[in-house]
């Protein structure tokens, strides 16, 4: 799907989309204030291979960092799975999940991630009208009013995005939809062009994945990033963007283009709790500083030590 941003803009018109905006027309403050955040992807939370107790442990480890975030972007796949199991299955990684978010004790901004979808196929499969299908089973669970939102927290915007697309046969693959861009167009036309902003996307909007695992001139699929990426970087440009904060490959990467920085930021769940990914990128989770108006970011892990069983 192409949509272009002179198109964006005449369909929204005066519109007022402002589903899940917050503070919409705050200004951007002269000099924002330094904080502190964590980045948590790919949990992949499950009975087996000790990955409850792994996320707790990693979990650990950020209530002990000295500086305390002030909140948690979540990058989704948080359970392992939600997509063909049956409900007393999906109900009970859910609940792992929420025992273990509260245990962070903070603000907690979620994206959803390919796996968190409910019954698209598989015993467990509802028809896509049903109220507890794919992404509504997700915002229910976490007491969620939209799949994509913002919120402004010290001079910076943040915002939420869906890039996981379902279609009617239960697939998936990576793009932002319509209604999503047309809200976004009109989130970015109400923000100050000074303002620094940050977004959470669960698979990447841009990566090298597929030049390191497959081969230099070898293109990636929509499952692997998202298939309008580029425009959205076309809707970006000009404006204040800091990072693209994404998930879903369990590498640990960075891309910078036009000053947007575009952070993989590997995964809790390393190789979905069987060791590295790749063999190289290590269980851990991102914590980033904000100061002066600029980011800072390091990859940590927590010595996790894969199981068998």
């Amino acid at each position: 799907m192409s949509i272009s941003r002179r198109t964006l803009v005449r369909n929204v018109g005066g519109l007022a989309l402002g589903l899940g905006v917050s503070r919409l027309s705050r200004p951007a403050e002269a000099a924002p204030a330094d904080f502190s955040f964590i980045h948590i992807t790919d949990t992949h939370i499950q009975p087996e291979l000790g990955a409850t107790e792994g996320v707790h442990q990693a979990f650990e480890k950020i209530r002990q960092l000295k500086e305390k975030p002030a909140f948690a972007l979540i990058g989704g796949d948080l359970v392992m799975d939600a997509n063909t199991v049956s409900r007393k299955r999906a109900e009970m990684v859910y609940d792992l999940w929420q025992e273990a978010a509260s245990s962070l004790n903070m603000p907690v901004y979620y994206t959803i991630g390919n796996h968190d979808a409910y019954a698209l196929g598989g015993e467990s499969k509802l028809s896509s009208d049903n109220p507890e299908y794919g992404k509504k089973w997700w915002l229910k669970r976490l007491s969620l009013a939209n799949r994509y939102n913002s919120f402004d927290h010290k001079g910076w915007r943040f915002v939420m995005l869906d890039s996981v697309s379902i279609d009617e046969q239960g697939g998936w693959h990576g793009e932002l939809d319509a209604d999503q861009l047309l809200w976004l167009d009109n989130l970015l036309r109400k923000t100050d062009k000074n303002m620094p902003m940050v977004f959470l996307t669960h698979i990447p909007i841009m990566t090298l994945f597929g030049m390191y695992t497959e081969g230099t001139t070898k293109a990636v699929s929509s499952g692997l990033v998202v298939s309008n990426g580029k425009q959205f970087q076309e809707m970006i440009q000009g404006r204040n963007v800091k990072a693209v904060f994404q998930g879903h490959t369990h590498v640990v990467e960075e891309c910078i283009y036009l000053g947007t920085r575009y952070i993989t930021g590997g995964a809790v769940s390393g190789d979905w709790w069987k060791g590295y990914r790749l063999g190289v990128h290590p269980e851990g989770f991102t914590v980033v500083r904000a100061k002066g108006g600029e980011i800072s970011h390091r990859y940590m892990t927590y010595g996790w030590k894969a199981r068998t069983v």
